[in-house]
């Protein structure tokens, strides 16, 4: 009965140990700011140097830590931010040492150029409606996604559904029944000239749709 007792009061003692040592601690508080913009940070880790103890500012970029009595270096960090190290803070017991501000400066040589590259997709009706959409003239076509979905093997077959378009002799284009003397091709902006000498038109039947992502009349 005396062994429970007596570990009842140890049990006792160090709670209230503890209590105390707690109601001891001191406070660090302050404010982090961003150099260039001014604005307050919210998220910016702030530690006790070669601690774990610490704490992450609010959304208002204000932080506190709880921490017993002494000098401590305090460290506070950011993402592509340079870190900076406060030294010699004093704290002393059940009172507040405001830091004040903290402005954190971009770390300019831990930033890296970051390119971003795009292709334009011109393969699938999508593209063909917007090309038609910002062109400054009248234009039709057919997209390779069309290509695939119809089962053209070229582009003389592809080229005689768009509307005003005719295939004469399976290879050679006319646009709104106009002769071939008005009729010029190009690839990728490219004028090709044609096979026949008495023709101004290309043989269309010659590129596979395997190679094209779209046929584009202009009318």
């Amino acid at each position: 009965m005396s062994r429970s007792l007596s570990q009842i009061i140890f049990l006792a003692l160090c709670i209230f140990s503890n209590t105390f040592l707690l109601g001891q601690n001191g406070t660090i508080r302050g404010t982090v700011f961003d150099g260039e913009t001014g604005e307050t940070m919210p998220g910016v880790n702030v530690v006790i140097d070669g601690t774990t103890n610490g704490a992450v500012t609010d959304l208002d970029g204000v932080f506190n830590i709880s921490i017993a009595p002494g000098k401590y270096n305090i460290r506070v960090s950011f993402i592509s931010f340079s870190p900076q190290l406060i030294t010699d803070v004093i704290v002393e017991s059940q009172k507040v040492n405001l830091l004040g501000d903290i402005v954190l400066k971009t770390d300019a040589e831990n930033l890296q150029e970051v390119v971003i590259s795009a292709t334009v997709v011109k393969d699938n009706e999508t593209a063909m409606l917007t090309m038609k959409r910002l062109s400054a003239e009248m234009i039709d076509g057919i997209s390779e996604a069309s290509f695939r979905k119809m089962g053209d093997s070229d582009a003389a077959s592809s080229a005689g559904r768009v509307p005003g378009v005719t295939i004469e002799g399976g290879k050679y284009i006319f646009v709104r029944g106009l002769g071939d003397r008005y009729t010029k091709t190009t690839l990728n902006g490219l004028d090709l000239p044609g096979l026949d000498p008495d023709r101004n038109t290309v043989q269309l039947d010659i590129f596979p749709t395997s190679v094209l992502s779209n046929i584009v009349v202009h009318k």
